[in-house]
This record gives structure tokens, sequence and C-alpha cells, in this order.
């Protein structure tokens, strides 16, 4: 049989222990959280990358097929300008060869400028996960020597306790 003060001292430490393990199982849920949180925005920027890196295949293609396309052109109106034999043929070949090499030039600025564009496309793409990283809250684990200290400021206050049932130097009838 045990009074007061034993109770007391009984519950302070069950609640202690109790109040160590709940902190000590949120502190795991959200450790697994922050892992699967920081996962996911792994994944979101290489999802990101991978999309920026087909964008700029085919940015690759298409200037590519540009350039192909204007070579064909030029061949076209040179060979058209040749046969139809009228004129100085040197001062055709320059006029062609002109606006030929403004097209290419034309498609090479476009060409940068889709590059450009991705790497800023690459950077937002890092950023974004940086800010995903930020927003994980950490989580802090319990002390366990807080919980050992609030364990003997229990033990302490029984032993305080004049009423209390053992270690009790009175004897009692």
């Amino acid at each position: 049989m045990c009074g007061i003060p034993e109770a007391q001292m009984a519950l302070a430490v069950f609640s202690t222990v109790a109040k160590f393990q709940n902190e000590s199982a949120v502190h795991q849920r959200n450790t697994a959280a922050n892992e699967v949180s920081m996962q996911n925005a792994n994944q979101a920027y290489l999802n990101d990358l991978s999309k920026i890196d087909n964008e700029s295949s085919r940015a690759t293609q298409a200037k590519a097929l540009a350039e192909l396309t204007a070579r064909q052109e030029l061949t076209k109106n040179q060979a058209m300008a040749l046969n139809s034999g009228f004129g100085n043929s040197l001062r055709v070949m320059q006029d062609l060869g002109g606006e030929h090499d403004l097209g290419f030039s034309q498609i090479a600025f476009d060409f940068e400028a889709d590059m450009l564009s991705l790497q800023g496309s690459e950077d937002d793409a890092y950023a974004s996960m940086h800010r995903n990283y930020a927003n994980i809250r950490t989580s802090d684990a319990p002390s366990l020597i807080g919980s050992g200290l609030q364990i003997a400021s229990a033990g302490l206050d029984y032993g305080s306790n004049p009423n209390r049932r053992f270690f009790n130097k009175k004897k009692t009838k």
C-alpha cells in the first residue's frame, strides 16, 4: 500500500517516461516525413532537368533542320539564278550568299536565345529544390538527460516530503 507522496512520484515518473516515448515517436515520424519531402524535392528537380534536356535536344534538332532548309533554299536559288542566264553570275552568287549568311546568323541567334533560356530554367529548377528544402522543418529529438532530470526531481520531491512511507528514518507505529 502506498500513500499520496508515493503515488505522486509514480505519476511523475510514468508521465515523464510516457512523454519521452511520445516525443521520440513524433521525432521519428517527422524525420521520416522530412526524408520523404527531400526525396520528392530531389525527384522534382530531376524531372525538371529531364524536361530541360529534352527541350535542349529539340532546340538543337530545330536548329539543324533550319540550317538544312536554308542550305537547300540557297542551293535552289543559286541554281535558278544561274539557269536563268541573266546578269553577272558572280554578283548573283554574292547576293544570294549574303541573304544566306543573314539567315544563318538569325538561326544561330535564335538557338543561342533558346539555350540561354534553358540555362535560366536549370537555375530556376535548382532554386525551387532549395526552396523546398528550406520549407522542411527540422525535428529535434527529445532530451534523455532532460527526462532523467525530471525523474530525479520527482525523486527529490518525494525524498523531501515528510509524509513519505519509504526511506523514512522515523519509525511509525
